[in-house]
């Protein structure tokens, strides 16, 4: 008696032994946490995105209030940004190279370096470091780490209003999640103006000697900001001779550092999609960010002496550190993954958890002030 064959059953079991005999002459395999970080999508779900950048901002609320005590104890800006930055690039450059170097070596699809991913990597450091972190640094040495934190929040704004310029973010107006960006943009644009022209009366005010919230913003209201062009430079003028008050142009640093932060984010999901190494790219911003850093400090102080640590100082040097390792070296990667796998605006929407767990750490370690305008624009 003759055996009966079915068709599709042959052709089915044809084609296990191919792919059978294909799988056997392939190249070794991917190890499954290379290929997490190649491929982040298929690994990872929304909910590991959206803690990961809860984890990052509870290291950006950290830094805030370090950085303002290492500002309080006399460090320089400049100087605390290029350590920070080439704290950094130490930690993070080995890695990027060892681990994607090594992804790059078993055939994944990342390009080569060119000039033009180069330049582009100057412009991530431009606007991620010397733009935000300088005029960050300003505003917070001006200001407050509470009201540093609470202008935080104009970062989405910006980022959404980029992204949807670039076409990075789609809007759909009809829909409850298109009603919820514009709405939500028009209202932290309604906080921002709040923040901006209105302070109003004390809140909450404790009674430490050292208040960090009124040492510069009693003691001379007024600075002159482009006073180093006369000192250093010789110069005159109207600008040199210009008048401000310390208040306003810390509003005006942070409305700059959170635009130059929004570029930054929009800037980085584009050429992640060209060059899908986060690590490598930030590695890149680090050192040029160091170097830019560099060159601007040595112009605006007229010599090096600026770059002078006091190791004596406990707060300076814990501050770099932890800015160096956690903030830099550690947030940003992942800050860079997350806007990979969910894009600039998911990244950005996180600010407002930054500034509550700043506030909290302003009020009860520093001793900061609570006003009303900074309440209701919290609110």
């Amino acid at each position: 008696m003759a055996a009966s064959y079915n068709t599709d059953d042959v052709n089915h079991v044809t084609t296990e032994v191919f792919d059978s005999i294909h799988d056997a002459a392939a190249p070794a395999t991917i190890d499954s946490s290379t290929s997490a970080l190649l491929h982040p999508k298929e690994y990872y779900s929304m909910r590991t995105v959206h803690f990961t950048l809860a984890f990052t901002h509870l290291g950006y609320a950290g830094a805030q209030i370090l950085a303002r005590v290492a500002l309080v104890d006399g460090v320089n800006q400049f100087m605390f940004s290029i350590y920070r930055n080439l704290i950094a690039f130490i930690l993070i450059g080995p890695l990027a190279y060892y681990v994607e170097r090594s992804a790059g070596s078993i055939r994944v699809n990342r390009p080569q370096l060119t000039f033009s991913l180069l330049c582009k990597f100057n412009l991530l450091a431009l606007t991620g470091i010397v733009g935000s972190q300088q005029l960050y640094l300003a505003g917070l040495s001006l200001t407050s780490p509470l009201f540093t934190a609470i202008a935080q929040n104009l970062i989405p704004i910006f980022t959404f209003l980029l992204a949807v310029s670039f076409g990075l973010e789609e809007v759909r107006i009809l829909r409850r999640d298109g009603i919820a960006k514009v709405l939500g943009t028009l209202i932290c644009i309604g906080g921002a103006i709040t923040m901006s022209l209105y302070k109003g009366i004390v809140i909450i005010q404790t009674n430490k000697l050292h208040s960090m919230n009124c040492l510069q913003l009693e003691a001379d209201p007024y600075t002159q900001p482009f006073r180093n062009l006369a000192t250093i430079y010789g110069l005159s003028g109207p600008l040199v001779e210009y008048k401000i008050n310390n208040y306003h142009l810390g509003i005006i640093c942070l409305l700059l550092n959170t635009f130059s932060w929004a570029v930054y984010l929009t800037l980085q999901m584009p050429i992640l999609q060209k060059f899908p190494a986060p690590m490598t790219v930030n590695a890149f911003t680090y050192m040029f960010g160091f170097i830019q850093v560099s060159l601007v400090g040595a112009v605006w102080e007229g010599n090096l002496k600026f770059l002078d640590l006091d190791f004596s100082s406990s707060g300076q040097v814990i501050a770099i550190l932890y800015t160096g390792i956690i903030a830099s070296g550690v947030n940003y990667v992942l800050q860079s993954w997350c806007v990979q796998r969910a894009g600039p605006f998911i990244a950005s929407v996180y600010n407002p958890l930054q500034m509550v767990l700043t506030a909290g750490l302003a009020v009860l370690i520093l001793g900061d002030t609570v006003f009303l305008g900074t309440l209701v624009t919290f609110t």
